[in-house]
């Protein structure tokens, strides 16, 4: 069958023929892939030019975001079936430590995890995978012309988490219970900052004004891009950085309450994020999900700013990957996220191709880009 990734000393990326795979234990399950959402992990790869292929191979397929139909299933499968609707997790824990042991894989302590389409593990660019029941997560009928945005959204709702669990520690001064951070509306009474109006960011938007947090994003396109659009529609304020200093991005956002609780990086913007956080306001928390690519050297005041975070109670926090308990949350929230705010997925869906057409996919430079999805077997 054909399948679309990297081989071993061949820059950029390439289609080859792989064998079909086949059910080999009784937990497994045979999947026909339909979408495959691209990235900017899956860009940066072929950019950058480091796939991370395993050792004893000389290719590995890429596609981490993907959703697809159960065609077979291993006999003792017991919650999936022919024709469900599946989407796969991205993470194999190492076995070792106890968050992998307890199915939580994205905290991994070992580091010694595997990754599909991006780490050791073949992706999801082909027409069929094949996988352990445990790692798929059934998508409801009315959901599937969504669910290629459940492993994006799972990012963000691990994020989210993170900012809930962490900022649970403080008693927020706030008259309404019901924006407790236990509550849909935790939010209600906080401002946040989402850094980067790419997909992440603007399903952390999404997920923010569905909290009811007064929501800004900032970004380094016009105001009258698809982006800013977007920002606008969900009812969040967009600030255009290209001219603005930290400190005046910060001022924006406190004008309202004359606090920013929350500041949501999503883009990678190593040096954005850094000079944000010495005018971020008390007890207030960072998150960080975008993985800055190549280096980047830029001069900090490290006492100061050390100085700010512990004077005032700030958190820094990294957030990377997501297990199966969030993507079930994405896919508890990606109906409403899209109807919302009216059909947002679909207009955040800019580009389309088949997997044929994959080089043009992968050399796409077009500024209104959002998120590019491959249809190796589109809906009907």
């Amino acid at each position: 069958m054909y399948a679309v990734g990297m081989i071993r000393g061949k820059p950029g990326v390439h289609g080859f023929r792989i064998p079909k795979p086949e059910i080999r234990e009784p937990d497994e399950v045979l999947v026909k892939v339909k979408e495959v959402g691209l990235d900017g992990t899956d860009f940066g790869i072929v950019k950058q030019g480091t796939p991370d292929i395993a050792e004893g191979r000389d290719r590995i397929v890429l596609g981490h975001e993907m959703v697809g139909v159960v065609e077979e299933v291993g006999n003792e499968v017991k919650s999936l079936a022919p024709g469900d609707a599946v989407v796969l997790t991205v993470r194999r824990g190492c076995g070792i430590c106890r968050p992998c042991l307890y199915h939580q894989s994205d905290m991994c302590m070992t580091g010694l995890f595997k990754e599909r389409g991006i780490h050791k593990l073949d992706g999801s660019l082909t027409q069929y995978v094949v996988d352990e029941e445990r790692y798929m997560v059934k998508v409801p009928r009315e959901l599937v012309k969504l669910a290629v945005f459940t492993e994006p959204l799972s990012i963000v709702e691990k994020g989210i988490q993170q900012i809930k669990i962490i900022q649970s520690r403080l008693p927020w001064d706030c008259p309404h219970p019901e924006h407790s951070f236990q509550s849909k509306q935790w939010g209600g009474c906080k401002t946040a900052l989402v850094v980067g109006a790419g997909p992440l960011g603007l399903l952390a938007s999404a997920l923010l004004r569905l909290a009811r947090a007064r929501t800004f994003v900032t970004d380094i396109v016009p105001e009258n891009t698809i982006k800013a659009r977007l920002v606008e529609n969900i009812g969040a304020h967009y600030i255009d950085a290209r001219t603005l200093t930290p400190q005046e991005i910060v001022d924006i956002c406190c004008r309202p309450t004359g606090n920013l609780h929350v500041m949501f990086e999503a883009a990678g913007a190593a040096e954005t994020a850094v000079r944000l956080i010495p005018f971020l306001s008390r007890s207030s928390i960072a998150v960080g999900t975008g993985i800055p690519r190549g280096d980047l050297r830029i001069q900090v005041d490290a006492a100061e700013l050390v100085r700010q975070i512990v004077r005032y109670n700030q958190v820094i926090v990294g957030s990377v990957n997501s297990n199966r308990k969030h993507f079930e949350m994405a896919l508890q929230d990606i109906g409403d996220v899209d109807s919302r705010f009216d059909g947002m997925l679909s207009k955040m869906t800019t580009h389309r191709f088949k997997l044929s057409d994959y080089q043009q996919a992968f050399a796409l430079s077009d500024t209104e880009r959002i998120k590019t999805v491959i249809e190796v077997d589109p809906w009907d």
